[in-house]
């Protein structure tokens, strides 16, 4: 894949100046099945934060809904932002039923800015549903921070616990959102959830949630990151023809190497072999659509 195709994501990420106010706890997101096939429980960790309207929030939000959505975004994110509008119109069916849907921007608790902006985003989508970021609670953190593609979307009951398994990706299309809906009915009903949300995506779908993954390798390891890009040669970007973009970016950080420690280039050097590798699976995937 030619760096003159993917420059648009490095110029991005030089522009960008947060790093992702995010939550974690050691397991995985997802809710798993015990040894016997009974569902386990597991609830969202405790959080404190802020809705876009300046009001505290925490935890006790899952109370007050049969279900709570949690859509998980940032500023930056086209697929977040492109399917809003469908968000609007699912938190409306959800409102119905008893249920909430509400955006979370893992970006705007860092600056006024960035706050800003998420606001002027959401406007101009028409999206009026509730947002808010989370400013505290270290283990909801760092359950945030394991979450590496962009939107994703995760359901909570209203006793605080994770139903089913993470939704990754957009979920604006009618059968999610249908999906969705039923999982309501069934909570409602009293049925214990069994499956999740369809996860099954086009030739497109996979190759953005790739794009997603590779972009968030420099959120990862930011700072490092930003050294990288503080010394490119931007100059150079229409100049280098049939170079991969993992070699592009080999390329810039040799050329600085005495600019960073050891641990750092190892840092790097790891990143840019996942990125040959996520550019690989890329380009089978176009070779597919090319091949259709």
């Amino acid at each position: 894949m030619k760096v003159i195709k993917r420059i648009v994501s490095i110029l991005i990420i030089i522009m960008m100046t947060f790093s992702l106010a995010a939550c974690s706890s050691n397991s995985t997101v997802s809710s798993p099945s015990s040894t016997d096939g009974t569902k386990q429980t597991k609830a969202f960790p405790k959080f404190q934060g802020t809705d876009f309207e300046g009001n505290s929030v925490d935890e006790t939000l899952f109370s007050k809904n049969e279900v709570t959505l949690l859509n998980f975004w940032f500023n930056g994110c086209s697929a977040c932002v492109n399917e809003m509008p469908a968000l609007e119109e699912l938190n409306t069916k959800l409102r119905e039923k008893g249920a909430e849907l509400v955006g979370v921007n893992v970006e705007a608790g860092e600056s006024d800015k960035s706050l800003a902006e998420a606001k002027e985003i959401l406007s101009k989508q028409g999206a009026t549903y509730r947002n808010l970021f989370i400013s505290g609670g270290q283990e909801a953190k760092d359950y945030i921070g394991k979450i590496f593609a962009f939107p994703t979307t995760v359901m909570v009951d209203k006793n605080g616990n994770i139903i089913g398994e993470p939704i990754v990706g957009s979920i604006e299309d009618e059968k999610k959102m249908d999906d969705i809906l039923k999982m309501v009915d069934d909570v409602k009903a009293g049925k214990t959830i069994s499956s999740s949300v369809s996860s099954e995506k086009t030739l497109d779908d996979k190759i953005e949630a790739l794009v997603t993954e590779e972009n968030n390798i420099f959120l990862e390891h930011k700072d490092v990151w930003d050294k990288v890009f503080d010394h490119m040669e931007k100059s150079n970007v229409e100049q280098m023809g049939d170079t991969t973009y993992a070699e592009y970016l080999k390329a810039q950080i040799e050329a600085a190497k005495d600019s960073f420690t050891k641990d750092e280039l190892k840092t790097l050097f790891d990143d840019i072999k996942r990125i040959d590798e996520i550019d690989r699976q890329i380009q089978e995937l176009n070779n597919n659509k090319d091949n259709k």
